[in-house]
């Protein structure tokens, strides 16, 4: 009986263990159309009825029907991104006609991380192969993320570490990556550097004159960061619009987990253009994004500045390292909590149903905790006699 219990329990773990795991991207790209039917997004990122994401022209819609790779999404309204501007942007709105806003950034100097979650990403047109094991493109496109910012007088630190494989617990491996490099840089913001899985025109582009690949910004709902690092997104499409039109094709709010960002309230996730379109392009788009940071994440700017200032707190919580009581758990670690507490409450009822009684049940659970334990981690020995002990007060001990 208790054996049958015991791989009954061991069932139902995995087949929760096994419905828990979702994950970000998938072979499959989806397709959302608004409830008239024409399409408004296009993306691989794995969607779920509760999303919500933002369009290229600032039309905010939540998923509420999903059959398939086919998605309807309800409109819920346009957003005036210019709100979002930065003090500093909004300041030189008139004077950036006169003045490149660009040449301002040597004197806005700050600190950006960057890393990568799915170290195998690559582009099949330059790449040879989506999949390259722990050395994908994408190490490439970081660099060149790296080299812009570095131009525009930041300071950049460019993670090389793998975690691979491709699956959702990446982001639990990435996680020790990210802690560190926040509390060993104190970066001002850190990037997690991906790219999508569509068919190739979802993210081409000519800006400038040059063709790139476009971005999507993807923002958790879950975690303590989670309404600042949305403003923040919003903040860096606001940017982007003004210096870039049309560079950021969308923001992606998946309400499915956090992706390390309650480590930093400056923390993103970024997706450069798809497996479909070729790296050089990916490279330009990312190195255009690189304009935007230094007027957002500007310590003297304005509102980005007073959001971080106000998640100092949170900062220093993912500063203090993973897994640690300040930084918290990460959405997986905190999935496999309810995993457990789901099978205490089986069990409990497990007992209860076939016992028919709390008193029985309580009995059946002390039996198996005093009986079956003991069992089998050996018979406990007898306490053993005091040495100098005389038989006369061993009887009177009796």
């Amino acid at each position: 009986m208790n054996k049958r219990i015991v791989l009954m329990l061991g069932a139902l773990c995995l087949v929760l263990f096994l419905q828990g795991t979702v994950y970000a991207h998938s072979d499959t790209t989806y397709t959302i159309h608004d409830e008239q039917g024409e399409t408004v997004y296009i993306t691989g990122w794995k969607v779920n009825v509760g999303d919500q994401f933002l369009t290229e022209k600032n039309k905010r819609y939540e998923v509420v029907g999903l059959e398939g790779s086919q998605a309807t999404a309800r409109f819920l309204g346009e957003v005036n991104i210019t709100e979002y501007l930065p003090d500093q942007a909004k300041q030189s709105w008139f004077a950036g006609i006169l003045k490149p806003s660009i040449a301002s950034a040597q004197d806005n100097k700050g600190k950006v991380a960057i890393y990568h979650t799915h170290s195998d990403e690559s582009y099949v047109p330059t790449d040879g192969t989506d999949s390259i094991y722990g050395n994908g493109g994408i190490y490439k496109v970081g660099d060149a993320f790296a080299n812009a910012l570095q131009a525009d007088g930041m300071a950049v630190v460019h993670s090389d570490a793998r975690h691979d494989p491709h699956d959702d617990m990446a982001y639990e491996r990435s996680r020790r990556t990210a802690a560190t490099l926040i509390k060993q840089e104190q970066p001002d913001a850190i990037f997690d550097v991906h790219r999508d899985s569509t068919p190739p025109e979802v993210y081409k582009a000519n800006i400038n004159g040059e063709d790139v690949t476009k971005l999507q910004l993807v923002v958790g709902k879950y975690g303590p960061t989670g309404k600042q690092i949305e403003d923040y997104a919003l903040q860096l499409k606001a940017n982007s619009d003004q210096m870039h039109p049309g560079l950021i094709k969308g923001i992606f709010f998946a309400k499915g987990g956090d992706y390390n960002q309650d480590l930093h309230p400056r923390s993103m996730l970024v997706e450069v253009g798809a497996h479909t379109n070729d790296r050089p392009s990916a490279e330009r788009g990312i190195a255009l994004f690189a304009d935007v940071l230094p007027a957002v994440i500007n310590k003297a700017g304005g509102g980005a500045a007073q959001g971080a200032q106000q998640g100092s707190e949170q900062q220093q919580a993912g500063a203090a390292g993973f897994g640690s009581t300040a930084a918290g758990l990460s959405g997986a670690t905190k999935s496999m909590g309810w995993i457990i507490g789901l099978l205490v409450v089986g069990a409990a009822a497990f007992l209860f149903l076939s016992t028919g009684s709390m008193k029985e049940a309580k009995a059946k659970l002390k039996q198996f905790t005093s009986t079956e334990f003991a069992n089998f981690l050996a018979p406990r020995k007898k306490r053993s006699e005091k040495p100098n002990e005389s038989e006369e007060q061993k009887k009177k001990n009796e």
